[in-house]
């Protein structure tokens, strides 16, 4: 059955393509696209997606960030360092002292004198004990940074199978407008039958008027697909991360053909639960969480900190150097602190109840996303299943339709049929064909959906 349909349809493309020449003269050339070719196919508007889209560059710049994170907690592991180095000069001028009595007295003569101070310094400091919290970090932002690089992934996926929809919808719109532009051919010719065939009488006037109306109604149907397909163009393109004028003179290929055969369902779903990277992002967010529950707990265990400072200093007259390098005064020293909280008013109460609750919500999100991965696969699934069967239904509509056509329009040339009975038998055909179309994209947009659960990617 998909055989006979692609076949048919690769013939109804070709004619298509004959009639559909005036295509160009509907609509205004549009510029060309610096970023688009003048073709395009599915696997090139998902590379391009892949590039230009904005949701994907936010979500490498999360990864990124969370990346920054990782590696702050791995520093906190480390011993801090400080150097530092001062030359300070100082002048003053002294006019009044203060006697033996307490009260001040000016000098005869104004007293100036200068000094000079120059000092250097390295300080180590290292936090030997802080209750576990730099371990709890480091679980936190390994966990973070499995979620980030997950949710990239996710999101990729989110952008393929936008770009997937966005695509088919769209050349769905672009052969039904060619479909259209069929229609008005084989409606102009059949007016010219009508109207040589009632220049001989051998037809009423009435023929002739119908078949008018027939025509101004495809050309009227023309205008609303034209419409419809640059929405949807316009779709495709901004959901590919480009401005909507980008899709504006566009032309679509591609013919994937129809997928054969049902998809497994149960595989599928044992599939997406392993595979699918929205969970793996909130299995990370449930560690994350975990880490933070550990942190908040390990708020009442003591901090003991470590510190070692080498120093040099001295001070010089007035007439020295300003450069001073090399002070004569040095110092070191060894400092130990320890600090145990042992009441802060129910702050790490408060913390290890909101720890506790973040990693409940966590688990509950996590429970939530499988069971909708589940229906939303057996969905897709069911979807699938029926529009096959309808398919196969429509395909033989769709014969029968072509079929009582030929002979209508046999009847009505040798004069033993009415119009009526031609122009149902038209509409017939016509309304076949289009909802055949229809559902074969909506059937290729189903497949598309359900790939998303597949390894994680479409």
């Amino acid at each position: 059955m998909r055989s006979a349909v692609e076949g048919r349809l690769r013939r109804i493309r070709a004619a298509i393509a004959l009639a559909a020449g005036g295509l160009a003269t509907t609509a205004p050339a549009a510029a060309p696209q610096a970023l688009l070719p003048d073709t395009l196919d599915i696997t090139r508007a998902v590379q391009i997606a892949m590039r230009e889209s904005p949701v994907l560059n936010i979500s490498r710049t999360q990864a990124d960030q969370a990346g920054a994170d990782r590696l702050a907690a791995w520093g906190a592991f480390l011993p801090t360092a400080d150097v530092n180095v001062g030359l300070n000069r100082s002048a003053a001028t002294r006019s009044t002292f203060e006697a033996e009595e307490g009260l001040s007295e000016r000098l005869d003569q104004r007293l100036s004198y200068t000094s000079q101070y120059a000092n250097q310094g390295l300080r180590l400091g290292l936090t030997v004990l802080d209750g576990g919290r730099r371990f709890a970090n480091l679980s936190q932002s390994a966990a973070n940074l499995r979620a980030a690089h997950r949710r990239y992934d996710d999101q990729q996926r989110f952008v393929i199978v936008t770009v997937r929809r966005a695509f088919l919808n769209a050349l769905r719109r672009q052969e039904l407008l060619q479909l259209t532009l069929a229609q008005i051919a084989a409606r102009e010719r059949d007016l010219e039958i009508a109207s040589r065939r009632y220049e001989i009488a051998a037809v009423e006037r009435t023929d002739v008027l119908a078949t008018e109306t027939s025509l101004l109604n495809a050309r009227i149907s023309l205008l609303a697909e034209e419409n419809q397909l640059r929405t949807g163009l316009q779709q495709l393109v901004v959901s590919m991360g480009l401005p909507p004028e980008a899709g504006d003179g566009l032309v679509l290929t591609g013919d994937e053909g129809m997928p054969a055969g049902l998809p497994d369902i149960e595989v599928i779903v044992r599939t997406a639960v392993i595979s699918d990277p929205e969970l793996a992002a909130l299995e990370a967010d449930r560690s994350a969480a975990s880490a933070v529950l550990w942190a908040a707990r390990t708020t009442y265990l003591p901090r003991i900190s470590v510190s070692m400072n080498w120093g040099r200093s001295e001070n010089f007259a007035g007439d020295a150097s300003f450069w001073q390098f090399v002070p004569g005064d040095t110092n070191r020293g060894l400092g130990i602190t320890a600090s145990w909280s042992l009441f802060n008013g129910f702050e790490r109460e408060r913390q290890n109840a909101q720890a506790s609750a973040v990693r409940r919500r966590a688990e509950e999100e996590l429970r939530r996303r499988r069971i909708e991965i589940e229906a939303e696969v057996r969905g897709y699934g069911s979807e699938i299943e029926q529009l096959a069967q309808t398919l196969d239904l429509l395909e033989r509509a769709f014969a029968i339709s072509r079929e009582r056509l030929g002979m209508e329009q046999e009847r009505y040339r040798l004069g033993t049929g009415s119009f009526l009975e031609l122009q149902n038998a038209i509409d017939a055909a016509q309304g076949a064909e289009t909802s055949l179309i229809q559902r074969q994209y909506d059937f290729l947009i189903a497949w598309s959906n359900l790939a998303e659960y597949v390894e994680g990617r479409p």
